[in-house]
């Protein structure tokens, strides 16, 4: 099929496959809105929010209808279905979670969908109509115009592949290009349902990011960017001040956001109270002055907005404790890109808190000493889990088993005084600020634990059963630089609930929870992957023992439960007006790194692949060899699905350039992506060895048919002059080549030695495949 455009635009360059293209594209000039609701004068340039024709797979148009769901949330009646509700089929009747009508990926057009248009859409990003699940697992979604979701009509053939509404005719291969012109860019909001990999900060491809989303959310906004504000960090862009190491900074001199200074004073006072500790460090050694300002600095900007346990507006250097500064240290040096620093500092901050955690456990005071309470100890239990975070990611330089002895002491702390135990709240900030700094280590040092278990296949130290404290606040609460905004964000905060209710919510339905905040999503999050991990151990232990085991297609009560938890997590998480998927959104990257994981989740329903990646032996030939050998996956439609999230989780990438993301992007996420990017790269590989086999049995579903083109396009956009034919000589050439595109990502010079492990083991995995073909 020839794949050229005959519908020129006569007011610029552009071209379109379609007329009906060029006739939307064409509004975008004369601001022409057609479509115009009769109860009121909001119009709109287009009739449906998505695009459909370049996609792997197809919507009914009609559930898509901006003018319809215009009505609904803006003209419906009292009583109706509003946002919130779930239309949702009984598990009875999709006992095969049949129809990958559930999974079908949407990809806005951001260039032609206008702000206003998303400021009077559903609550939920544009992923499909607010009285509509996120087309995901295990939820059916249903025509607006039929009183029911009925099931589709089975295909002939295998009885796991059902059409998709809407669906004509065969992929064709010009549409790819189509389809990375609607993949949107960064300051774009999207569902991680739908575009699971991050979306990018513009830089070179756009003079302003716009992070400010409140016509999105229905906020207003409070500043204005600009072209410098869009690129420079928002931490400042001023460098401090080389003085002598007696010199005193002034305030005016704290100019910088995220720098932090550290006196003279303040490194000679360190230096004092290291005596102390004479007996586990003899002879200690800081470095300068200047170089803990680095550290501290590089803590701040690089660790502490993944992982907010201290509270930065409060943050007093001087009155630190002597564990937590160390660590704080050390941690930032990793960050600054100094290794050597960093090791010095670990070497010393090291024997110096387990040194600490011996006195207070040998003291006689230790019945009233504790996390709530004590401040001292607990600024050690934050002192542990930076050390954990310095050592968990290297095989020597630190060892990473010191990171699985150190989280006994994290764990005893936290157990000693009880772990849901907080300080009293007097309603002062000053009392709040502590208590929600005790509650966010507490509840971060449980998800650290839980990495843990994805990283190493190991049991969780603690349950997230055994936990009853209420989610963090939201980031405008946190992030408050005084008593009097604090308290203006507390009045409009509608309060956080307690993680038991909060998961039980999302097993229910029609539970009534609207929304959580960023970091609250990320714990709801990893209870979520850590009762995934525990009900696939469970499941192991009525089978053989060994890694040869697949996971069933035919999903379980279990699983479908899940899936329709995760289901619901996704919509409150697009209901969070702090959601984002982008590294350097002003609320912080943790909503980000929540979307990876709600992957990674999809993955881990249909491949046991932590029990089959051995990472802990740092081998990349025998990590790979292990996957290769040990992982099995079945073709069914829940694969599928999970398929088609890995395959859309490389799309920004490709289209931003491989290289580009790999040098200048992979820093700023947190390494769980690059964990979450392993497991993403071998699925699709697996399925993508399932599909390409000659003479399949049961023959393909046009569903596989079609994502496995769309694999093909964008193996062929990124790797120039590689015909079709040669990806399919075999059943392992594309597999192989879309393995090298993950590898690719983690490749480059990174501050943790196990991202680049994840790319050394993911090229090894390709070597296997081309060796195999």
């Amino acid at each position: 099929m020839s794949s050229s455009k005959p519908y020129h635009c006569q007011r610029c360059p552009r071209a379109f496959a379609r007329l009906e293209h060029l006739q939307r594209h064409d509004r975008s000039h004369t601001k022409e809105k057609p479509y115009v609701c009769v109860q009121c004068p909001k119009a709109f340039t287009r009739k449906c929010v998505i695009n459909l024709f370049p996609l792997p797979f197809f919507l009914d148009p009609k559930s898509f209808d901006l003018l319809a769901r215009h009505e609904r949330l803006s003209h419906a009646p009292e009583g109706s279905s509003t946002a919130g509700d779930m239309t949702q089929t009984p598990p009875s009747a999709h006992p095969n979670l049949d129809g990958l009508d559930t999974l079908a990926s949407v990809v806005t057009d951001h260039a032609q969908m206008s702000r206003s248009m998303l400021s009077n859409s559903s609550p939920h990003f544009p992923g499909g109509p607010s009285t509509h699940p996120t087309p995901m697992a295990g939820v059916r979604l249903a025509n607006p115009e039929t009183p029911s979701a009925a099931p589709p009509t089975p295909l002939p053939g295998p009885d796991f592949g059902y059409a998709f509404g809407g669906f004509t005719g065969p992929y064709e291969g010009n549409d790819f290009t189509s389809f990375l012109d609607s993949v949107p860019l960064p300051s774009h909001p999207f569902s991680p349902a739908f575009q699971p990999l991050p979306l990018f900060p513009s830089l070179a491809y756009s003079p302003v990011t716009d992070f400010d989303q409140s016509s999105d959310r229905g906020q207003t906004s409070e500043t204005t960017s600009t072209p410098s504000s869009s690129v420079l960090p928002r931490h400042g862009a001023q460098l401090p001040s080389l003085q002598p190491e007696g010199y005193q900074t002034t305030p005016k001199a704290r100019q910088p956001t995220g720098f932090v200074p550290v006196t003279a004073q303040c490194r000679d006072r360190t230096l004092e109270s290291l005596k102390e500790y004479a007996g586990v460090v003899p002879d200690p050694s800081l470095p300068s002055r200047h170089a803990l300002s680095r550290c501290l600095t590089g803590y701040l900007m690089g660790f502490h907005d993944h992982y907010p346990i201290v509270h930065k507006p409060t943050l007093n250097v001087d009155t630190m404790s002597l564990p937590l500064f160390l660590s704080m240290a050390a941690l930032g040096a990793r960050y600054s890109r100094e290794p050597d620093t960093s090791m010095r500092l670990y070497q010393i901050a090291k024997p110096v808190t387990l040194e600490r955690f011996r006195r207070v456990f040998l003291s006689g005071t230790m019945p009233t000493v504790n996390v709530a309470n004590d401040q001292a100890t607990f600024e050690l239990l934050q002192a542990l889990l930076l050390l954990i975070s310095v050592s968990s990611w290297f095989i020597n330089n630190p060892p990473y088993h010191e990171s699985l002895a150190i989280r006994s002491y994290m764990a005893t702390l936290l157990r000693k005084d009880g772990i849901n135990r907080l300080p009293e709240f007097d309603g002062t900030w000053t009392s709040w600020v502590r208590r929600e700094c005790v509650k966010r280590t507490k509840l971060i040092v449980c998800c650290f634990f839980n990495i843990h278990t994805i990283v190493f296949d190991i049991p969780p130290v603690i349950l997230t059963e055994e936990l009853s404290l209420d989610l963090p606040c939201t980031e405008k609460e946190w992030q408050a630089q005084r008593a009097d905004l604090w308290q203006a964000a507390r009045t409009q905060s509608s309060g956080e609930p307690d993680i038991q209710d909060a998961l039980s919510a999302l097993f229910t339905p029609n539970s009534g929870m609207e929304r959580f905040s960023s970091l609250g999503g990320y714990v709801l999050i990893h209870a979520l992957l850590q009762d995934i991990w525990l009900m696939t151990k469970a499941g192991r232990l009525s089978h053989a023992r060994g890694y040869r085991q697949t996971l069933s297609t035919v999903p379980t009560p279990e699983i479908i439960s899940m899936e329709q938890a995760l289901e619901r997590w996704c919509q409150c998480w697009e209901r969070n007006q702090e959601s984002s998927i982008d590294p350097l959104s002003p609320h912080g990257p943790v909503s980000f790194t929540s979307a990876a994981l709600v992957r990674l989740a999809y993955i881990r329903l249909n491949a046991d692949c932590g029990s089959a990646r051995q990472l802990q032996t740092w081998d990349p030939v025998q990590i790979a060899t292990s996957l290769k050998d040990n992982l099995r996956v079945q073709r069914g439609d829940r694969l599928t699905r999970a398929a088609l999230h890995c395959a859309h989780a490389l799309s920004t990438p490709v289209k931003l350039g491989i290289g580009f993301v790999a040098h200048s992007q992979v820093a700023l996420w947190s390494n769980q992506h690059a964990l979450c990017s392993l497991e993403c790269a071998v699925l699709l590989a697996k399925w993508l060895e399932a599909v390409t086999v000659p003479e399949p049995s049961p023959s393909l579903t046009e569903q596989e048919i079609r994502l496995r083109d769309f694999v093909l396009e964008m193996v062929m956009e990124v790797q120039h002059g590689i015909p079709r034919e040669w990806l399919l000589a075999n059943n392992t050439r594309l597999s192989a080549a879309v393995t090298r595109l993950w590898a690719r990502l983690f490749t480059a010079d990174y501050i943790w030695e196990m991202v680049s492990l994840i790319g050394r083991s993911l090229n090894s995995y390709a070597d296997l495949l081309d060796q195999q073909g």
